[in-house]
């Protein structure tokens, strides 16, 4: 571990301090705006999600992610306060795997800590959830079981706790709800979408995979919410994802929408795109509680023509309790391609009084290597409101973003950097950005981009279903890591 002379995020921090108390007391009576690092060299650290804590004692964020050392691959949880200085860092290896991953992780209500879930080798790939307290202790760990044993690779990619009943009847108690995907060995390029559901406790309640009928390559899923359900009093899973289509997971692909309930029986799908060799993939989604658009759904992603570098965000909004697209949009970055990974509904209102959503991505392409964005869009039609900003912008632009989450009355977004921040010969970190309620810090830029409404055709399969029900507990261990800095100084404006 670091000490705290050569933490630069410290050292920046404590300097602050030093200033007169006049100056200071506005800054630090609410959190700030910065754009942060973390991780520990000469580790290769790469952030999947990041989440506003609420619950536990003291605010701030939490970033989950994977770290890549000489001894394997491990499980990387950055806690920080609300002025991004890190509270604890540790790297996990469920089961003693030297090959766990993690890409999401989620809060409980009830403040006992968070889950968070991935992919562990064991023999086989596996998804597992693991639970730790709000100081990153471990609390217990399940692996779940996949469809065949002969070389499946299986990984949990969003988890979420589910929702309250929308009645007066008692809910039950507090549930987890993890979506994934299966590679199976045969047919080759073949995947079943996951979806697991299991107590905060670590019981499993049910596990399914899904599929497509005639078409063998199947279903990725990729990100999970709930909303209003028009047939049962506990709410439906939503879930983001991609649907192939021919023979070939790079050619033609179809952006995925898919309904089930509770239970986990299907209730309505949408395969979106046009069969013109063109690549279409949900990667984020968020429910609708504004407004004239309470119980919709907006999902984001990413079209591509298969023989094209570039790519463009690609938002499509579903009406209530089904799966019927009433909106969809395509936003162009100006010189290069820009994908979307996450979205969240605007609980704060300096863009105006109309509902919106955000979305967070990264731009990348033949001139860009990556810089990452937010774009506000409106519930109605998916198209600008206020201003489109870039971020990154103090280095050589090699940073991404692939998740965002709001923070009381600002946004926070999470991803990895490409930059030696400090010279100290370790290029890979976590990165997040915190902005102001408008989304931005003071080293964010304009994102010079148009859009364009689409209306891209629809279809509907039933899917096959196979029930699962292998869990198993095991040990994680855990180790403590420590290294942060600045990006982008503090900003209290």
């Amino acid at each position: 571990m670091k000490s705290l002379k050569s933490n630069p995020l410290r050292t920046q921090l404590l300097a602050a301090l030093a200033l007169p108390l006049a100056g200071l007391i506005a800054p630090l009576a609410q959190a700030q705006n910065f754009e942060a690092y973390y991780g520990e060299r000469p580790a290769n650290d790469a952030g999947e999600d990041v989440k506003s804590v609420n619950y536990c004692p003291r605010t701030g964020s939490i970033i989950a992610g994977t770290r890549r050392v000489s001894t394997g691959i491990e499980a990387l949880v950055t806690r920080v306060d609300d002025n991004g200085v890190a509270l604890w860092q540790y790297a996990y290896r469920v089961g003693g795997s030297t090959r766990t991953a993690a890409n999401a992780i989620v809060e409980l209500r009830d403040g006992t800590g968070f889950a968070l879930t991935g992919s562990m080798v064991r023999t086989d790939t596996h998804i597992y959830v693991l639970r730790i307290d709000c100081d990153g202790r471990p609390l217990w760990t399940r692996v779940f079981g996949n469809t065949t044993t002969a070389g499946s690779r299986a990984i949990g990619y969003d988890i979420i706790e589910a929702g309250p009943t929308l009645s007066p009847v008692p809910p039950p108690p507090s549930q987890l709800i993890v979506v994934g995907d299966e590679n199976l060995p045969a047919p080759a390029g073949a995947v079943a979408g996951r979806i697991l559901r299991l107590t905060a406790a670590g019981a499993l309640v049910w596990d399914r995979a899904y599929s497509q009928p005639n078409q063998p390559l199947g279903l990725r899923f990729r990100a999970v919410t709930e909303n209003r359900s028009l047939s049962s009093n506990l709410p439906d899973i939503v879930v983001a994802g991609s649907a192939a289509r021919g023979t070939s997971w790079n050619v033609d692909r179809r952006g995925l929408m898919f309904r089930v309930l509770s239970t986990g029986v299907p209730q309505c799908n949408a395969v979106l795109g046009a069969t013109d060799s063109t690549n279409e993939d949900y990667f984020g989604i968020t429910r609708l509680t504004a407004g004239g658009f309470a119980a919709e759904t907006v999902l984001v992603g990413a079209t591509q023509p298969a023989t094209a570098v570039n790519s463009s965000v690609y938002l499509t909004r579903f009406n209530a309790g089904a799966c019927v697209p009433l909106a969809q949009s395509v936003w162009r970055d100006a010189t290069d391609g820009a994908t979307s990974f996450d979205v969240v509904e605007t609980l704060v209102t300096a863009t105006g009084s109309v509902p919106t959503i955000v979305a967070t991505g990264t731009i990348a392409g033949a001139l860009t290597q990556g810089d990452g964005f937010a774009l506000t869009a409106d519930d109605a039609g998916l198209g600008p409101v206020g201003g489109q900003y870039r971020y990154s912008t103090q280095s050589d632009k090699r940073e991404t973003l692939m998740a965002i989450d709001n923070k009381r009355d600002r946004f926070v977004m999470a991803g990895s950097t490409f930059t030696d921040w400090d010279g100290s010969g370790d290029a890979q970190d976590f990165y997040l950005v915190q902005t102001d309620p408008n989304k931005k810090d003071q080293c964010v830029r304009e994102w010079d981009f148009s859009w364009s409404r689409v209306e891209l055709p629809y279809e509907r399969f039933t899917p096959p279903i196979k029930a699962l029900q292998l869990i198993s507990a095991v040990e994680t261990e855990a180790i403590e890591t420590r290294e942060e800095g600045y990006c982008c100084i503090l900003d209290p404006n």
